[in-house]
């Protein structure tokens, strides 16, 4: 399913709405739920760096801080993984798409603009 996607197979309603928009928004909302977990765990510190900087070791850390910690880091890094596949579906769908360009353009664009808006809420 992700194959058609990454190799521009798929349509481009479908790439834009199904994998990008849709996908984009699941890794978003997982990612912040997350964030708010780790942020009632650890007392609701505002930055990441402030909760090492207050357990300097994290073997020091409350058990489900640590965990959710790991968690955290594991959905980010998911989140940005997935925002470079949809930029390469977009644009690999962009190059198969024939109806109209322009069209294309904008729906890559709009991505691009998902993808700053989703890992930019995504930071903690």
């Amino acid at each position: 399913m992700f194959g058609r996607f990454i190799y521009g197979q798929c349509s481009l309603t479908e790439a834009f709405w199904k994998f990008s928009i849709l996908g984009l928004l699941a890794c978003g909302f997982v990612t912040r739920l997350i964030m708010i977990f780790l942020k009632q765990t650890v007392g609701y510190e505002i930055r990441f760096l402030q909760v090492l900087m207050h357990n300097i070791s994290l073997l020091s850390m409350n058990a489900a801080a640590f965990a959710w910690l790991c968690f955290y880091i594991a959905a980010f890094l998911a989140t940005i993984t997935y925002s470079i596949v949809c930029v390469i579906g977009m644009w690999n769908t962009y190059k198969e798409y024939e109806k109209s360009k322009i069209l294309a353009i904008i729906c890559m664009l709009l991505v691009l603009v998902m993808i700053y808006f989703t890992v930019s809420q995504s930071i903690y």
